[in-house]
């Protein structure tokens, strides 16, 4: 019986990549061609023009898509060289949206985005291309800034809550990256309400947490994950610190000096965004590195098998 990689690096996979020609999803190609290299893989570029007056005109329409196909062309040619298949694709639409329709389509496993590094105030004016695709698609999707180069060997810092969605994003990085030339270092990180936080509130059942069992019990489960890593050939370490979860992610990505930081997401109503926030999100935004972002989501039952133990 071969090992999980093995089995993966098999394994038909199709990634998404959103081209806007700016160097942060031009990175996303690199990454993609990275992911995809020594598997059957196919990458399919994807270019939107945004809607305006002049690019619902029918002919204009055309024009730029066909500007838009051709530039793209130029970008696959270099996957093509690395023996990769690459579709070139260019639609008039919201750039989230074409995202989302290719993703269907093709039945992708991956979807790889870039991420400008807007301010907070300019997200919430105008919004941000990767939190619409972060919200909207049920493949995991991978964000990296200009500055996110591919390298040999990479540190992935690991974010688990023990949850189903935790789960799916971490069986999901499993899957796109154990069967790539990348090797990798990995700590796994849980993050647990300190007792503190808890102490002016009035809850009896509060006041019944045994949080040094709970702590142990932390540290047990967040081993058996590295455990699993360990199996795939991966270095794992642990590590259980008391926070809040996004900050305390953000904190141990920068102290590891983390090259991908690896965490589920909970699909949210608009204004459970509005008024919890999105641990995702807040990661995605805050870490100075790549983020790969998974959730439950239908996926093949022996795909699920080999993966989640």
């Amino acid at each position: 019986m071969g090992t999980a990689s093995e089995s993966a690096a098999r394994e038909p996979v199709r990634i998404v990549v959103g081209v806007d020609f700016s160097q942060p999803s031009l990175r996303a190609l690199d990454w993609a061609g990275v992911l995809a290299s020594g598997r059957p893989a196919t990458v399919v570029a994807v270019h939107a023009v945004e809607p305006t007056p002049l690019s619902l005109m029918t002919e204009a329409a055309e024009r730029l898509a066909s500007r838009g196909i051709a530039r793209l062309e130029e970008q696959c040619e270099g996957l093509r060289r690395q023996g990769l298949t690459c579709i070139a694709r260019c639609e008039v639409g919201r750039p989230s949206q074409v995202v989302r329709d290719a993703v269907e389509e093709q039945g992708a496993d991956l979807v790889i985005v870039g991420n400008r590094g807007m301010t907070a105030i300019k997200r919430s004016m105008i919004g941000s291309n990767a939190d619409r695709v972060l919200r909207t698609v049920d493949a995991p999707v991978l964000v990296v800034h200009a500055s996110d180069a591919t390298r040999e060997r990479l540190r992935a810092l690991v974010a688990t809550d023990f949850s189903e969605d935790a789960d799916e994003a971490i069986a999901a990085f499993r899957r796109m990256f154990l069967p790539s030339s990348i090797r990798l270092d990995a700590r796994v990180l849980h993050a647990t309400v300190p007792p503190t936080a808890l102490e002016s509130v009035d809850a009896p059942l509060v006041e019944r947490v045994d949080w040094t069992r709970l702590a142990e019990d932390a540290e047990e489960r967040v081993e058996q994950v590295a455990r699993t890593l360990r199996a795939d050939g991966v270095e794992a370490s642990v590590a259980v610190a008391r926070g809040g979860a996004a900050r305390t992610i953000l904190a141990e990505t920068r102290a590891w000096r983390a090259d991908l930081v690896v965490i589920g997401r909970r699909g949210m109503s608009a204004l459970e965004r509005i008024f919890l926030g999105s641990i995702a999100e807040r990661v995605l935004h805050g870490a100075p590195c790549a983020v790969f972002c998974g959730h439950r989501a239908p996926v093949a039952a022996a795909r699920r098998a080999a993966y989640i133990g």
